[in-house]
C-alpha cells in the first residue's frame, strides 16, 4: 500500500506549496485580517488535491471495484489464521519490526516538529507585526516559510520519511475465482488478471508462497503463508487458468 503523503518532489506538489507559501505570506504582510480564511481556503484545498494523489497512488483506493470482484467471488482456498507460521519467520518479523520502529519514531519526530514550528512562530509573527513597513513583513514571513519548506524538502522528509514494507504477508486471506484478498491488519489484494503475470517464489521450510506483481506495479509483494502449501498452488494456478478462459471468451 502506498503511502498516503503525497510525494514532496513531485514538481506539481512542490508548485502548489511554492505558490501557497506566497499568496500566505502576502496575506500576512499585507492582509493580516484575512489570515484564518486564507488559511481556511487553503486546507480544503491541499486536503482535496492530497486526496486526488493518494487515490491515484494507492491501489487499495484506486482499484477498489477490483476489490470488491475478488472479495465477492466464489473462496477457493482460506487461511483464517496464518499468525503462528508468520510469527515463526524470524527474517520476516525482524523486518516487521524495523518497520514498526521507523514509523514510530517518524511520528514523534514529527510531533517534536510541529510543536517546535508554533514555537518559533509565536516569535516570528510578534517581529513581523511590529513592523509597520508591510513589504518588511512580507519578507520576514517568506523567509520564514521558505526555510520550513527547504528544510522539509531537503532534510526531514529524507530522514523520516513514512515507510511501508515491500512485503505484506496477511494473517488471514482467501483465495477466490477472482484474486487473493487478505486482512487481519494488512488488507492487501490482488486481482486475477495481475496473476497473469506475477512470479511465484516458494519456501517450503518456512511454508509461503510470495507473489511478486510486477505487471500491476503495486508497492507491494504479499505472502501468504499456508498450512498446505501445494493445496495453495494448486489454487492459484486454477485462478491463472479461470482468468485466461474469460479473457479468451471475451476477446
Amino acid at each position: 500500500m502506498s503511502s498516503a503523503t503525497p510525494n514532496p518532489y513531485n514538481w506539481k506538489f512542490a508548485l502548489i506549496s511554492q505558490t501557497y507559501l506566497i499568496v500566505i505570506s502576502i496575506i500576512l504582510g499585507f492582509y493580516p485580517k484575512y489570515f484564518l480564511e486564507a488559511f481556511i481556503s487553503y486546507f480544503i484545498i491541499i486536503m482535496a488535491i492530497t486526496f486526488s494523489m493518494t487515490y491515484k497512488s494507492n491501489p487499495m483506493l484506486r482499484d477498489r471495484k477490483l476489490m470488491m470482484e475478488v472479495a465477492n467471488s466464489g473462496t477457493l482456498y482460506e487461511e483464517k489464521n496464518a499468525n503462528d507460521l508468520v510469527m515463526k519467520d524470524e527474517e520476516y518479523q525482524k523486518e516487521y519490526m524495523q518497520f514498526a520502529k521507523k514509523n514510530m519514531t517518524m511520528l514523534f519526530s514529527y510531533l517534536i516538529y510541529i510543536v517546535v514550528l508554533f514555537f518559533v512562530y509565536s516569535y516570528v509573527s510578534k517581529f513581523a507585526t511590529s513592523q509597520t513597513d508591510p513589504y518588511y513583513r512580507l519578507a520576514v514571513y517568506l523567509v520564514y516559510f521558505e526555510i520550513i519548506y527547504l528544510f522539509g524538502f531537503f532534510v526531514y522528509r529524507r530522514l523520516f520519511k513514512p515507510s511501508m514494507m515491500s512485503t505484506m504477508a496477511p494473517l488471514s486471506y482467501k483465495v477466490t475465482e477472482k484474486g487473493v484478498i487478505g486482512s487481519g491488519g494488512m488488507s492487501v489484494f490482488l486481482h486475477a488478471k495481475h496473476l497473469l503475470n506475477s512470479n511465484f517464489v516458494v519456501n517450503r521450510e518456512k511454508k509461503y508462497v510470495e507473489i511478486d506483481s510486477t505487471e500491476a506495479k503495486y508497492p507491494y509483494k504479499i505472502r501468504l503463508y499456508a498450512k498446505d502449501i501445494d493445496k495453495l498452488l494448486d489454487m492459484l494456478e486454477r485462478v491463472k487458468r479461470l482468468e485466461l478462459k474469460r479473457q479468451s471468451q471475451t476477446g
